[in-house]
């Protein structure tokens, strides 16, 4: 029985260490993630709190009523890693856990839209007036504006 404890206690502890490793290596790899729109959108700047509401679903519409547009990396990219934990402040199942109980509840209209690479994102964020996402910094470029700058 002590041993089972030990090797189960081992067990935990490897895995957390791994999985500190993992966040260590993800924000180390990402330093500049930038919250972007489209250029013509009349938005100049959000707070911290703002953007997350918007991520989160709580605000659900730009002034002038159009419908907000979130976009999300697909998941296992650095990007999408920092943003969880710098603007949803959750790791990826509980994220998948929120939009899934908040959709049930009504509390949201849909879940962000998923983009396979940081070059969807720019394309689809170029051409939608109303959507929202992120780009790491060395991937800017004129065809969208940046409203925030994390961390």
């Amino acid at each position: 029985m002590v041993m089972q404890k030990r090797i189960l206690i081992t067990i935990l502890s490897l895995s957390v260490m791994a999985s500190c490793a993992r966040l260590l290596t993800v924000s180390a790899a990402v330093e500049e993630v930038n919250i972007v729109v489209n250029k013509s959108n009349t938005i100049g700047s959000l707070s911290r709190e703002e953007v997350r509401r918007i991520f989160m679903g709580e605000k659900s519409s730009w002034p002038g009523g159009k419908r907000i547009i979130v976009l999300m990396l697909a998941p296992d990219q650095e990007e999408r890693a920092f943003i969880l934990r710098e603007v949803y402040r959750m790791n990826e199942s509980d994220y998948t856990k929120y939009f899934l109980q908040a959709a049930f509840a009504g509390r949201v209209e849909e879940a962000p839209k998923e983009l396979p690479s940081a070059i969807q994102m720019k394309a689809r964020l170029a051409a939608n007036p109303a959507a929202i996402g992120y780009l790491k910094k060395e991937d800017m470029d004129d065809s969208v504006k940046v409203v925030m700058k994390l961390p």
